[in-house]
């Protein structure tokens, strides 16, 4: 299990902050917003989270598409204060509209029934090639469009080495993982729609390493890196290219410090 000790610098801690209250209610609405029309849920009835699916390009911006609770309110909020609101119709669909950037994003996502409010698993990125990837805290990220339809998509490690490797196989593979020629995972299994997050079972060590991915007639191999992050100057979190892919370096909401390897 990955695990986050470090002791972040104050400006580092306010944008934990920042990071933390995404989701939250308030004030600075960006877009249209449609008229609310939900009816009430039963207090001890579950509502599964909102979730995103795909980033589509329309003209000049983009639309951000999901599910969540039918009539919901649903909010999308960045570090900086941003905030987009739509509702979702009778059938819990829900678009928002978004304006072209040439940088990565990181939004929060919840929705709020009545009084309840129900926040998304994790952080979404959004990349300008129009790739969107679940950021997850202590868990591996999810590369909801634009991944692969079978390889290895992302590796997530933090300071003390903890490490997931994700990707897409076929459906209910068991899997086992090997760093450098050596095995550090206990088998691993594939879920229903083929996407796996397998978790070393030992601390990787800083710098370059190679992982293979094995199964049944399945071979995946990546080149990672693990070298050490620096907490974000500014922000919440830090994107950088480099050899082996896009690198996001960004704060969990417990304030620790997680690095995310989008593998090319």
């Amino acid at each position: 299990m990955m695990r986050f000790k470090r002791s972040l610098p104050r400006r580092a801690a306010l944008a934990v902050m920042s990071l933390g209250l995404l989701s939250a209610c308030g004030e600075g609405q960006v877009g249209p917003v449609s008229p609310l029309n939900r009816e009430p849920a039963a207090p001890s009835s579950y509502l599964a989270p909102p979730q995103a699916q795909a980033l589509r390009t329309e003209g000049d911006g983009r639309i951000l598409v999901g599910t969540a609770a039918a009539g919901a309110r649903v909010r999308l909020a960045t570090p900086e204060g941003q905030v987009y609101l739509t509702d979702a119709d009778s059938q819990g669909a829900w678009r928002i509209a978004l304006p072209p950037s040439p940088a990565p994003q990181i939004f929060g996502l919840s929705m709020i029934l009545r009084e309840r409010t129900v926040q998304a698993e994790g952080y979404l990125l959004a990349l300008p090639d129009a790739r969107l990837v679940l950021l997850r805290a202590g868990a591996g990220a999810i590369v909801v469009q634009g991944a692969p339809a079978q390889g290895v998509s992302a590796f997530d490690f933090d300071e003390e080495g903890g490490a997931v490797i994700s990707g897409a196989a076929p459906a209910e593979a068991i899997l086992s993982v090997r760093i450098d020629g050596r095995t550090v995972s206990t088998s691993g299994r594939a879920d229903a729609a083929g996407r796996f997050s397998l978790p070393f079972g030992a601390p990787v060590p800083p710098g370059p390493h190679q992982i293979r991915v094995q199964g049944e007639s399945l071979d995946l191999s990546a080149a990672v890196d693990a070298s050490p992050a620096q907490a974000p100057e500014a922000g919440a979190f830090r994107a950088s290219s480099t050899a082996y892919g896009l690198r996001i370096d960004w704060l969990t909401p417990g304030g620790g410090l997680q690095s995310t390897l989008l593998l090319d």
